[in-house]
Order: C-alpha cells, then sequence, then structure tokens
C-alpha cells in the first residue's frame, strides 16, 4: 500500500472537515438517494472522513468505506464511534489504495466523490473490476468541483 499525501500533514482530516468549501459541498443528498436505490452494500472509494459515508448510514444503507489515509480513516472512526450502534453496524472501513485492493466482495454500487480518484483515473490508473456486482454504469461521482454539477459516470 502506498502512503497517502493525507498523512504528512499532521491532523489533515481536522482541516479538511473545516475547510468551508468542502462543508458547503451540496452532494450528500445525490449519493445518500443513490445508496438507498440500491440492495446490498455500497463501496465508497475515498471515503475519507466520512463525509458522505456518515448520512448514507445514517439513512439505513450499509457502507463499505475505503481509504488509504491513515489519519482520514481515524478521523471517521472518531466521528463513527459517536453515532448510535445501528449506525456503527452499517459501516465497515478499511485502509488501502484504490488502486490495488481485493475485499473479497462484490458490491451493487461503488461511488468515488474524491475527486482524487478521477484525477488518477484520468492519469492513467485503473482500479480493480472484480468488486462490481452490477455494471460499471452503476458507478457514481462528483465529475466537477462546481456545485450542482453531480452525475452518474463510468470508471471503465
Amino acid at each position: 500500500m502506498s502512503a497517502s499525501s493525507y498523512d504528512a500533514i499532521p491532523d489533515f482530516g481536522l482541516l479538511y472537515d473545516s475547510v468551508p468549501l468542502y462543508a458547503a459541498r451540496q452532494d450528500i443528498a445525490f449519493y445518500v438517494q443513490e445508496a438507498a436505490a440500491v440492495r446490498g452494500p455500497v463501496l465508497e472509494l475515498g471515503c475519507g472522513t466520512g463525509r458522505i459515508l456518515l448520512p448514507m448510514a445514517r439513512a439505513g444503507c450499509t457502507v463499505v468505506g475505503l481509504d488509504n489515509s491513515r489519519q482520514m480513516l481515524a478521523c471517521c472512526r472518531a466521528k463513527l464511534a459517536a453515532e448510535p450502534a445501528p449506525v456503527r453496524a452499517r459501516v465497515t472501513l478499511h485502509e488501502h489504495d484504490v488502486r490495488d485492493f481485493d475485499l473479497g466482495a462484490k458490491y451493487p454500487l461503488v461511488i468515488a466523490p474524491d475527486w482524487n480518484v478521477w484525477r488518477n483515473i484520468a492519469l492513467g490508473d485503473r482500479l480493480p473490476r472484480n468488486v462490481w456486482k452490477c455494471s460499471p454504469m452503476d458507478v457514481c461521482s462528483i465529475v466537477s468541483s462546481a456545485p450542482g454539477e453531480m452525475e452518474r459516470r463510468t470508471l471503465f
């Protein structure tokens, strides 16, 4: 597993959560709606501090979060610990690089809200195909940094 650049900055997860630009993004409802529409667990690539993951779990969705930043996952785990037991039971977190992982499962929906995942793909990286139970068309992400420009996109 490659080290995350986010881990090079002390307390980056706390900094990330306090940036108004991130807090004001209007994409949470989009992802919660997408997750609620599928049966089965949702895999979030680049789950970070849980900005999208936690609202999906609160809405009753089972979510598997994957990130390669220990700091971001530590922040997510701290937030998750403060949630009610039913929410905590719906979340599983894994520390892995999104370009090289095998969780031994397939998912009906895979989301990648983090622009870094898409930037890596644009630079030629590939994501493992063995995680999709669905067709790649059921992968959704924000493809623009402009608020309100959420849409479904294929990774392949």
